[in-house]
């Protein structure tokens, strides 16, 4: 039946990507506060580092889910999915040029915010294009791949990271799979 909704599943596709890269860049954020923004002895200062870094996406992500319908209603769900996954393309960027504070904080806020706006335009495009019977089925499809991706993209930053968080090859590979994802996935 997804098969048939061809526009659905990209946009669950692309919605798993841009959710395993998020959580990559989560661990990131992590390792950056703990052990290289502050001292290693100074664990309080880490997680309150990593609390401001997390308040600040969780700005973005109220802020891309009160744009979406504004953009949505502009230039349509699949463009609005297109533009929002560019957006998520360029913002790990800025963490690969140079991870400080300030970048952590602004690519924080930058992907949550078009992580979510694309998300909640997906959702509306599954909610709207799935008949009735079938729309249970293929949310728990849509869980259980973005699940996935969510873990995929925590073990595979895992085994690049180091303990600092230094490594500007994790926003540039995030990068450079959104990026496939929005030329191979959302064409």
């Amino acid at each position: 039946y997804l098969f048939q909704h061809s526009d659905a599943v990209r946009g669950i596709f692309a919605t798993a990507i841009q959710r395993g890269g998020l959580t990559a860049l989560v661990l990131v954020a992590l390792l950056l506060e703990r052990n290289s923004f502050h001292s290693s002895s100074q664990p309080e200062a880490g997680l309150t580092g990593l609390a401001i870094a997390l308040s600040i996406a969780g700005i973005g992500i109220t802020c891309g889910a009160l744009i979406a319908p504004l953009g949505v209603a502009r230039v349509g769900r699949h463009r609005w999915i297109q533009f929002m996954m560019a957006g998520s393309t360029l913002s790990p960027l800025f963490l690969a040029i140079s991870a400080t504070s300030l970048t952590l904080y602004l690519a924080s806020f930058l992907v949550s915010f078009f992580g979510q706006s694309l998300k909640v335009t997906n959702d509306a495009l599954v909610q709207a294009k799935i008949d009735d019977i079938y729309r249970g089925r293929v949310f728990a499809v849509y869980d259980v791949i973005v699940n996935g991706a969510i873990v995929l993209g925590a073990v595979l930053a895992a085994f690049i990271l180091p303990t600092s968080g230094k490594e500007p090859l994790v926003p540039i590979s995030i990068a450079l799979v959104y990026f496939l994802a929005l030329s191979l996935v959302l064409r």
